[in-house]
């Protein structure tokens, strides 16, 4: 995930250098505070953010914890940003390995009143999307955004109604998040993105904003929420 701005107004990431307990070659990967007795910053999970710090800019790698017998420096560090109200643009994946693409799903029966998208190939419950997002990708309704409000096996309900009818074959992608949410959501393997094929479950993040890409746009593989974590250390919501 890539720092994009800080909700006091500024666009400035503020870096800080910290002592690393593991070797991390990934970067744009979010840190968590140091363990009772360990040796530094730990990496945080797919499914843990609790006492957040920050995301790092730059590698790390393994410490020894003897001296070196040359005398140098046996500690390792790392770059993190730490502004308590940053802002990262994290993609929307489709797996749970990093990039990959959102699956497009099929409209199978047209509706006429915006509510109700059917997909019977698509099981929005089973992964529930509920509070999630919906919008098209391609056909009449193509980049338009709508909050999903009911899911079912084979359909998505939406409140605002989308503006125009949709005919079978239109395509439309989901995430199960959604802007102003403080929701739990489950990352990539390497903690760079949102898993947006998983359960909603772990970290607690909070979504600003989302960029949703219609076909034009190659939203199956860049599209994307602005999150902050909720979780952070260095802000004023640590439980």
């Amino acid at each position: 995930m890539e720092f994009t701005y800080d909700l006091s107004g500024g666009s400035t990431a503020i870096v800080k250098k910290y002592q690393v307990a593991a070797t991390n070659t990934t970067i744009g990967r979010p840190y968590l505070k140091a363990a009772d007795g360990g040796v530094g910053i730990v990496l945080g999970t797919t499914t843990g953010s609790a006492d957040y710090i920050g995301v790092n800019i730059d590698a790390a790698g393994t410490y020894a914890a003897a001296q070196n017998s040359d005398g140098s420096e046996n500690a390792k560090i790392t770059s993190i940003i730490v502004n308590p109200l940053a802002v990262y643009r994290a993609r929307l994946s489709g797996a749970a390995a990093d990039g990959t693409a959102l699956t497009a799903h099929t409209v199978t029966t047209a509706t006429t009143d915006g509510l109700t998208i059917t997909h019977s190939a698509y099981d929005a419950q089973t992964i529930t999307m509920d509070e999630g997002t919906i919008w098209g990708y391609t056909g009449a309704n193509s980049g338009i955004v709508r909050k999903i409000t009911g899911v079912s096996t084979t359909s998505t309900t939406v409140i605002l109604a989308f503006p125009r009818d949709d005919a079978v074959g239109d395509q439309y992608l989901h995430a199960p998040v959604s802007p102003t949410r403080s929701i739990t959501a489950q990352l990539t393997t390497n903690c760079t993105e949102i898993d947006a094929s998983a359960a909603i479950t772990g970290c607690t993040i909070v979504v600003v904003e989302m960029i949703c890409n219609d076909k034009s746009g190659n939203g199956t593989t860049e599209s994307y929420a602005l999150i902050q974590f909720a979780d952070s250390l260095f802000g004023a919501t640590t439980t």
